[in-house]
């Protein structure tokens, strides 16, 4: 009984000191609760000092192209005025001294060093700005020499003549990708047809290296302009944003 006494008593010993340490608080390891926190906050101040440049940088880009845009517009308000007047001072010239009511559909009969030539007036004015267009727009109409059967003459080789007009046919139903080949003879009159082709300025120009430019009528209008400037001289491609850059600096550092 004795023993039982005293196993007994190391039993409710052992089971006091159990509950003792269940009940007794553990101690909690430290955090890094309050430094990731501080961490979190300068993260998000540094997010928001780039989200601030980029706006500032898109606004300073956004004024940049509207200046630009300005730029461009006042540019073509100009070249549209001019084109205005000079439309005004081709209708006075065509109320002088031929034909204000004339139509691309008219048949002109042409002739051509004692060979009558019939063709449409939209044909030989397809090229704007060549002497040919000019001569058969009806601006001149009443200036031009007649034979005695009120047809237009000129004297010029009719043979080589004949050839700009087939050359201007095929032209004329042509896609733009595809040019006809220039007119051709024979070879005893070809150096009449390059004067011809010179005289109706319808020499073919050096190539302008130019991916907007791409047709004889627009360089030639622009070769205009620059006599009637005084300048004068050769086109030349200053800038090509493909080789030189998309923005405003490099179109700035090439014209």
């Amino acid at each position: 009984s004795t023993t039982n006494r005293v196993t007994q008593q190391q039993h409710n010993s052992v089971a006091s000191n159990a509950s003792t340490m269940a009940n007794t608080p553990r101690d909690k390891t430290p955090t890094k609760s309050a430094p990731a926190t501080a961490v979190t906050s300068v993260t998000m101040d540094d997010l928001k000092k780039v989200n601030n440049n980029l706006k500032t940088a898109f606004d300073k880009i956004d004024r940049d192209r509207a200046t630009q845009m300005n730029k461009l517009e006042e540019k073509e308000k100009q070249l549209l005025d001019r084109l205005e007047k000079l439309d005004e001072e081709k209708h006075k010239t065509a109320s002088a001294n031929g034909n204000v009511d004339v139509s691309d559909d008219d048949l002109l009969e042409i002739n051509a060093g004692g060979k009558v030539i019939a063709v449409k007036r939209a044909t030989l004015t397809q090229l704007q700005g060549s002497r040919l267009e000019a001569m058969f727009s009806g601006r001149w109409d009443k200036k031009l020499v007649r034979d005695s059967n009120g047809r237009l003459f000129l004297d010029v080789n009719s043979d080589c003549f004949q050839a700009i007009v087939d050359y201007m046919n095929e032209l004329a139903i042509s896609s733009e990708d595809d040019p006809p080949m220039p007119p051709t003879v024979d070879d005893e009159l070809q150096h009449i047809l390059s004067h011809q082709m010179n005289l109706f300025g319808l020499t073919v120009d050096p190539q302008i290296d130019s991916n907007i430019i791409t047709q004889h009528c627009d360089a030639t209008i622009l070769r205009n302009w620059l006599e009637e400037d005084g300048s004068g001289g050769e086109l030349e491609l200053l800038y090509r944003s493909s080789r030189d850059g998309l923005t405003g600096q490099n179109f700035h550092d090439k014209c």
